[in-house]
């Protein structure tokens, strides 16, 4: 093979690669609407909207609390974990989603950062504070009609400063 047609292959096999990873990053749309779903996911806990936060997520969603509890799955693991009948009234004060990375391509991103929570639950008239800081981890899948929902959350506590 003389040079005149190995130039030409090797440049196309070395942009062809970088020409595929440009054409799976997300736009900066996709990136707008994935901080949204961050945003609105905050809005919707300090309403006290428990319909609106089941709508950013997907109907087949998996939730993954934190100190290695059982997996929820699905839209009706997210009310038993999230909403279940039986609980105390509470009322998120604080929330603070703030992500630190997303990427991903067209289809699928995930989305990684810190987050702080405050809260008061109600028990035999006794009304307690809670909270937590830690770090998330967010998977997203873009929906047919562009939307993203939430398909994967996963959560833990920060370590302990020693």
């Amino acid at each position: 093979m003389n040079t005149y047609t190995l130039v030409p292959l090797l440049a196309v096999l070395l942009v062809s690669p970088i020409a595929q990873l440009a054409s799976n990053s997300l736009s900066t749309e996709d990136l707008a609407k994935i901080k949204q779903v961050h945003k609105k996911y905050a809005e919707a806990w300090l309403k006290g909207d428990a319909n609106g936060v089941r709508a950013l997520f997907t109907e087949d969603c998996v939730l993954l609390p934190p100190h290695g509890d059982k997996p929820r799955i699905g839209q009706k693991g997210l009310n038993e974990f999230w909403f279940p009948p039986d609980a105390p009234p509470t009322q998120i004060t604080k929330l603070v989603v703030t992500p630190q990375n997303i990427g991903g391509d067209g289809k699928m991103a995930y989305a990684w950062g810190t987050d702080e929570v405050e809260w008061t639950s109600t028990r035999d008239g006794k009304t307690t504070t809670s909270s937590h800081k830690g770090m998330f981890l967010n998977v997203l899948r873009k929906q047919p009609n562009g939307e993203w929902k939430l398909s994967h959350h996963m959560w833990d506590d920060a370590v302990a400063q020693r």
